[in-house]
């Protein structure tokens, strides 16, 4: 049986953080999977809006303007995605700013660990896959199979290697995510968890942790992601629903950078997005 794509798809990624597609590549695809629908919040940065959009209009496929932040509460990772924010807005960039200076000494350390494993790199040879500004582990992870240290990326995201509990894995910036949900309010944008099931070095979130996420100004939960199963999916919908957060959902399409994953694989209703938007546009 066929899968039934959603239209509506909120979480992807350009060549401008860790995606393999370059925005105008994006959008083409969008158009390919008929989605209606589309957001692109890509890490700790906003330098592909402006072009998405300008691609998008010429297009009958609407674009949301969309970032995801990465954050820290202890050592668990938490990811703030920010929906319909101001890409040229001042604290908001100033925040990426900070965040995408220290992925570049993250990058040179991970290369000196590796490098001592005994598969030895150079900042060139991550450099090199980087389009964007964003440099990250999916681009470490193409030049150790360029190497021939690893067959694929699955690979490369292992233990052994630069997984979450990887030997050569590094952490990020600590930002937190309430900093993160202040500065994409600042920017006129609608704050969400996302993934909440998958927090790197912690626990999936609970309706207590995301309540208390909520006090700090969150406005929504990312309720379907292909990392969630239809259990998880139907638990943080529930917990949305009882602290009155907006519902929203996306696919977290990297292209080649997220084997297995299409655009629309997971998003929301016409109805949902409804919500959505509507919220967003109560904000102004």
């Amino acid at each position: 049986m066929k899968k039934k794509r959603k239209k509506i798809d909120l979480h992807m990624h350009t060549t401008a953080s860790d995606g393999a597609l370059t925005p105008k590549e994006l959008v083409q695809k969008c158009l390919e999977f008929d989605l209606d629908v589309f957001s692109v919040t890509d890490h700790d940065n906003t330098t592909a809006l402006r072009e998405l959009e300008k691609e998008a209009d010429k297009y009958p496929i609407e674009f949301v303007p969309g970032i995801e932040i990465s954050t820290y509460r202890g050592e668990a990772e938490y990811h703030i995605l920010g929906y319909y924010i101001d890409p040229e807005n001042e604290a908001l960039l100033g925040l990426t700013e900070t965040i995408l200076e220290s992925r570049i000494s993250r990058i040179h350390k991970m290369i000196e660990i590796l490098t001592e494993m005994g598969y030895p790199l150079q900042y060139s040879d991550v450099q090199k896959y980087a389009a964007g500004v964003s440099i990250g582990r999916p681009h470490v992870a193409r030049a150790l199979i360029e190497k021939g240290y690893v067959e694929n990326m699955q690979e490369a995201f292992t233990d052994k290697f630069i997984g979450g509990e990887g030997k050569a894995y590094v952490e990020k910036e600590k930002v937190l995510p309430a900093e993160a949900i202040e500065m994409i309010l600042k920017a006129g944008g609608v704050p969400v968890i996302a993934h909440p099931y998958l927090i790197n070095h912690g626990d999936p979130l609970d309706k207590k942790e995301i309540a208390r996420l909520k006090k700090v100004g969150l406005k929504g939960v990312e309720v379907y992601q292909t990392k969630h199963d239809k259990k998880t999916t139907s638990k943080y919908k529930k917990i949305a629903e009882e602290l009155d957060l907006l519902i929203t959902g996306g696919s977290d399409y990297h292209g080649e950078n997220s084997p297995g994953i299409l655009p629309g694989d997971c998003g929301i209703s016409r109805k949902e997005f409804r919500k959505l938007e509507s919220f967003a546009a109560s904000m102004v």
